[in-house]
């Protein structure tokens, strides 16, 4: 299996991961999982380089979440590396006395990095594990993926001149632009426009992408990779995709699939060949 087929494959085990979690315990922000699976695929399965037998090894490449509203894809991911077992992950899920929440909690499970799912802190917080990371000469790159509707705080703006202030060329920012938040489409709410230009301007070298095709996520990645400037990725992405009854429709965004969301939702996962 080629490495496009074996990452792709990932994106589809994740999807199908956060089907199974969300249906079992009636919670989660499923369109938001699915429109990130591809960026988690290609981060778990090509672009990160981390000891899978110890997650904290400060030489690891590490990954934060700054939309913690997806935290069931996060899950999903480094379950379906072997970081835990599937039946553990969908039993813990959501339930009372156990760490696996909704939103992230910082080592709920080895590899969730950092507690989030208030919106607009995930960057900072990034920018300031870069930096260490720079002056202490650790190798690890450290990578954050925030929402579109997640740009609308400032703060994001404020870590972006943070990390061109202090070149942090260890860093890369994924902006998943699948365009719709919680009450709405971006163009209805606060309109973002043109995030590639407005990223440009606060200094990032930035890339934009298909965020649900494997194949231009990898090049993209590559390319952020060898910059030496901080970057950023605007990936391009549908809420909800993997399966047509959930994609850009704004109820996914709380609702939880029943019987027939999940049956229908497996079958298309199952049979979209090598990519969605």
């Amino acid at each position: 299996m080629n490495k496009v087929n074996e990452v792709s494959k990932l994106a589809k085990d994740i999807r199908k991961t956060v089907l199974k979690m969300t249906y079992e315990k009636k919670a989660g922000f499923i369109g938001s999982s699915f429109s990130c699976a591809d960026i988690m695929a290609v981060l778990y399965g090509y672009v990160m380089k981390y000891n899978k037998d110890d997650m904290s090894d400060r030489n690891n490449d590490v990954l934060f979440v700054s939309k913690g509203h997806s935290a069931s894809a996060w899950y999903a991911a480094l379950s379906n590396i072997g970081i835990i077992d599937e039946s553990r992950l969908i039993a813990e899920f959501n339930q009372s006395g156990y760490k696996l929440g909704v939103h992230p909690k910082k080592d709920a499970i080895p590899g969730v990095t950092a507690s989030s799912g208030s919106l607009g802190q995930g960057l900072g917080l990034c920018c300031g594990y870069a930096l260490a990371n720079k002056i202490q000469n650790i190798p690890g790159r450290t990578y954050v993926i925030l929402g579109d509707g997640e740009c609308n705080e400032g703060s994001n703006w404020e870590a972006m001149m943070f990390a061109k202030r202090y070149n942090l060329d260890n860093l890369t920012l994924i902006i998943d632009r699948n365009k719709l938040q919680s009450y709405g489409h971006d163009e209805d709410v606060l309109n973002m426009d043109n995030l590639k230009e407005k990223v440009e301007s606060f200094g990032l070298y930035t890339i934009e992408t298909n965020g649900n095709d494997v194949k231009s996520l990898m090049d993209a990645f590559d390319e952020a990779i060898k910059s030496s400037r901080p970057s950023a990725i605007i990936a391009d992405t549908v809420k909800g995709k993997g399966f047509s009854g959930f994609e850009d429709k704004v109820i996914w965004h709380y609702k939880w699939p029943e019987d027939e969301h999940f049956n229908a939702a497996m079958d298309e996962i199952e049979n979209a060949g090598g990519k969605l």
